[in-house]
């Protein structure tokens, strides 16, 4: 993500998105009621009752009031109200920005909370920062990239083993294969970092085969089984905390941890009404909410509650955050999308 212009005192941030991942931030960062400004194709009808109507496209500037919020294929789709614009829109006419790559707009809100502030450095800093998983073990590799909504499969290989014992030679050749697919998956994909992960002792074959520059960039560590099931483990492990801070999934896989934790100990609240009163009492010292349960809320027109639940407990001083992968979501949805953990019992 690119930022043009930034003042938090008038709410606006122009920004650019540069990539796919760019937009799916800017549809989690974007909420109803914001204003969102930018060039458009305006349709205008040209004519009279009395002759034949034309239908021509304009360039235009507008500004609209967000109602709706849609993320389709590589193009993010913002329909709303028109609450200003150039001369010959008309206000308050009904109006789509369709917002791809390479399109510079202008997002506006009331409120810029600290966890929209964070989303957009992360939105900032994630072009630069890519990390490459290999999860394997003597029979099968895959191979993963880390994207900001969780992970994305890259290629599922198999190693040709015989039945008994280990052969040296077949051995040789399917970790060597793995060292191939990283270069060809690291040279495509630009990553800063890759994450080597096996069970047992594999890790000692496949360092016996890098060689050069991207040796550099590989962490070894431990890893229960070669399957994609293995990956939030994967990302708990405190040796690469460190290396992928800033990783959105890392971070939520800890984050969940130390929910779970404050369940344990009776000290996590769930439930609006529940919420609700901890907030009134000033009794939370975080609140969590999950993306799957914004997007059901915009759904069903019920958002503005939960956004002033959110709104209130920063007024109190808890800080609040947005679980963005699929796994973190799982765990969060299943106790209502939104839960807090209590200052005191």
């Amino acid at each position: 993500m690119k930022i043009l212009q930034r003042d938090w005192k008038q709410g606006r941030v122009k920004l650019m998105p540069e990539t796919g991942d760019d937009l799916w931030y800017l549809h989690t960062l974007i909420d109803d009621k914001d204003r969102v400004e930018g060039q458009s194709e305006y349709k205008f009808k040209l004519g009279s009752a009395d002759s034949k109507v034309r239908v021509v496209k304009k360039r235009v500037w507008v500004a609209i009031q967000v109602a709706r919020n849609e993320l389709e294929g590589s193009s993010l789709r913002i329909s709303g109200d028109v609450v200003d614009g150039s001369e010959d829109v008309p206000r308050g006419s009904h109006h789509g920005l369709d917002i791809s790559v390479g399109t510079e707009i202008t997002l506006v809100k009331d409120r810029w909370l600290d966890f929209h502030k964070e989303k957009l450095d992360e939105a900032v800093k994630s072009a630069r920062l890519k990390t490459l998983l290999v999860l394997f073990d003597r029979e099968r590799a895959l191979f993963f990239l880390l994207t900001p909504s969780g992970h994305k499969k890259l290629l599922d290989i198999k190693g040709d083993i015989p039945k008994k014992g280990l052969d040296e030679k077949k051995q040789h050749t399917f970790y060597n294969d793995i060292v191939q697919h990283l270069e060809s998956l690291d040279a495509r994909h630009k990553s800063s970092r890759i994450v080597a992960a096996s069970p047992s002792f594999w890790n000692e074959y496949l360092k016996k085969e890098l060689k050069g520059d991207i040796s550099k960039k590989v962490i070894f560590t431990s890893v229960s089984g070669a399957e994609e099931a293995a990956i939030p483990e994967l990302l708990k492990r405190p040796e690469l905390q460190k290396a992928l801070d800033g990783e959105r999934s890392a971070r939520e896989a800890i984050m969940v941890e130390e929910l779970m934790e404050a369940l344990g100990k009776d000290k996590l609240i769930y439930g609006h009404d529940d919420l609700k009163k901890a907030i009134s009492e000033g009794n939370i010292t975080s609140l969590t909410v999950t993306e799957h349960e914004i997007s059901k809320r915009r759904d069903s027109g019920n958002f503005e509650e939960l956004e002033e639940l959110m709104k209130a407990a920063s007024d109190v001083g808890a800080s609040v955050h947005l679980l963005s992968t699929e796994h973190a979501m799982s765990k969060i949805d299943g106790l209502g999308g939104a839960v807090g953990v209590k200052r005191w019992q």
